[in-house]
């Protein structure tokens, strides 16, 4: 019920994810797994589950990193489901490919940090560009999105949020995610203290001044 607002869902985890952001509270997903789970059981599951679910949540791990991802989503739509795909923006290629197909309803777009510090922070080369291509590709598409950014102190300056809101200027939502230092893939993130709940929602309400702005979990 949280995962795609507004909307009954399961959500699909698929493993593997070429950044390392430290403060990933995905970790365990970031490698192949040991053990394969098997497509027929949860297209049993789907199948029954059909009248009372309104969509499928695809996430990670990176799910555009799966050489299998048009086939998982064609047959998805054959189900009947309409997808939320999560992603990190760094393919943009197989984004435009999923778009153009219509597999995807609506796109929830991490935008880690601004972009002259995004390389560093996720430890991949190139990846800011990629990711901006991304950002251009949603707000011309169309289809339903979102951006978002976890509020990690690490990666960001209060005011960064405005550099970040401008740059998405167009698109349909920009969402600000209160940081959890919980499980994070760098133990030393847990340790971060947050960004003070009324810090967050004082920015929000600047940032709106370029798109529609939210704050969750502060």
């Amino acid at each position: 019920m949280l995962d795609w607002p507004g909307r009954l869902t399961s959500t699909v985890f698929l493993s593997g994810c070429s950044l390392r952001c430290p403060f990933c509270h995905n970790p365990s997903l970031l490698g192949a797994q040991s053990e394969d789970a098997k497509w027929s059981d949860l297209e049993s599951y789907l199948r029954a589950k059909r009248d009372w679910l309104d969509g499928v949540v695809v996430t990670g791990g990176e799910p555009t990193d799966d050489p299998c991802i048009v086939t998982l989503l064609e047959t998805l739509a054959n189900l009947g489901y309409e997808v939320k795909l999560d992603t990190n923006g760094t393919n943009p290629e197989t984004l435009e490919t999923l778009l153009a197909m219509g597999l995807v309803s609506h796109v929830a777009l991490d935008v880690k940090t601004v972009l002259d510090r995004y390389d560093a922070l996720v430890d991949r080369p190139g990846t800011s560009m990629r990711v901006e291509r991304t950002i251009t590709l949603l707000r011309r598409s169309g289809v339903s999105h979102e951006f978002r950014t976890t509020a990690y102190p690490g990666a960001l300056e209060i005011d960064d949020f405005l550099v970040i809101a401008e740059m998405l200027r167009g698109g349909k939502l920009y969402a600000i995610q209160q940081f959890v230092p919980r499980t994070t893939l760098d133990p030393r993130a847990g340790t971060v203290v947050p960004f003070r709940p009324d810090a967050l929602h004082d920015i929000a309400s600047q940032c709106a001044r370029h798109l529609p702005t939210i704050v969750r979990g502060a």
